[in-house]
């Protein structure tokens, strides 16, 4: 695997995405998706906003697998006030590559750059939780500084699983896998490690190297349901149904009390049109939570497909019901 030579990896870690305070990385200009790169840049930087708008769309048309393009004119629709254009771009980028969508909103959401006072944290479990508590405010900077702080003082691989994370989100992926892997170096059964560098490989269509990740992720925390839910959407992704469902059956019996798991073993078993096992789990999942309206809307579809128009017309009635409600007890 050469993955510095793997255009998801340098697209997404290039810094070519096209914002005023954008910090390009050095990068080779040998490959032609990132000589389109630096060209959309150049214009974007010159104010020559319809022509990266054109490269970016013939871009589009040439690499519809590369997120990175679309991100460019999600942005840039933005900056030319098409908000329907933004949106739409958006939504497939969220298809391709999630963590294009944890980036773009990063760069709405970050606060201003101040010092960074390690020195008034006494301890590394102190570092630890303010950089916690400084992700959801998208002060990204900040927590990496803590984070780094920490590892100085008390090295570990979890803390450079933590970093990674957030690299994953900066799309800075040359850092993300360097910290997965040196937190490997540190501790050889670190489950999480395996996890997030799967993700990694995931964005970047290293597949084989993702599914070596996850299954030995599953290897190292076998009574985990954050490593079967992990692998089973990675299997749902790929089209490998029959592996999701034997994740994802692992999972229902580790988390039985929980909603979600048969609500995700129901949108499974759509795909595969197994219709009464989707039904079954639907509702599973609404006695476990009968006030998540959404629940009776993905049942009332089921029970349509199969042909019970009376209790899909009551799965529907009771979504508007709870819809309805929710909203009013939200003004």
């Amino acid at each position: 695997m050469h993955i510095n030579k793997n255009r998801y990896f340098l697209l997404a870690h290039s810094g070519l995405l096209p914002y005023t305070n954008t910090i390009v990385s050095e990068i080779p200009d040998t490959d032609e998706c990132l000589s389109i790169a630096k060209l959309g840049f150049d214009f974007f930087k010159k104010g020559e906003l319809e022509k990266a708008h054109s490269l970016y769309s013939n871009a589009i048309e040439s690499y519809p697998q590369q997120p990175f393009f679309r991100a460019c004119r999600s942005i840039l629709n933005a900056y030319l006030e098409d908000d329907e254009g933004a949106f739409y771009d958006y939504q497939v980028v969220k298809s391709l590559d999630s963590n294009y969508c944890s980036y773009m909103q990063w760069q709405q959401e970050k606060p201003a750059r101040s010092p960074y006072d390690v020195d008034q944290f006494e301890s590394v479990e102190a570092l630890l939780e303010a950089a916690l508590e400084l992700t959801p405010q998208f002060d990204y900077e900040r927590a990496l500084a803590y984070y780094a702080e920490a590892f100085n003082r008390e090295p570990s691989a979890d803390i450079l699983v933590y970093a990674g994370a957030l690299h994953l989100r900066m799309l800075r992926y040359h850092d993300a896998f360097e910290s997965f892997t040196k937190a490997l170096q540190i501790d050889a059964d670190n489950s999480a490690a395996y996890l997030y560098r799967a993700k990694l490989f995931t964005a970047i269509h290293e597949f084989d190297e993702a599914t070596r990740d996850l299954d030995k992720a599953v290897v190292l925390a076998p009574e985990s349901s954050s490593v079967y839910e992990e692998r089973g959407n990675y299997f749902v992704e790929r089209e490998e149904y029959e592996k999701a469902e034997a994740d994802f059956n692992i999972l229902v019996d580790l988390l039985p009390d929980d909603f979600y798991v048969y609500a995700l073993r129901a949108d499974l078993f759509e795909k595969m049109e197994n219709w009464e096992s989707a039904l079954a789990d639907y509702g599973e999942a609404i006695v476990l939570n009968p006030n998540y309206s959404e629940l009776y809307l993905y049942r009332s579809k089921i029970r349509e497909q199969l042909g019970d128009a009376h209790g899909a017309a009551e799965d529907l009635n009771m979504f508007n019901t709870l819809d309805k409600r929710n909203f009013l007890e939200e003004e």
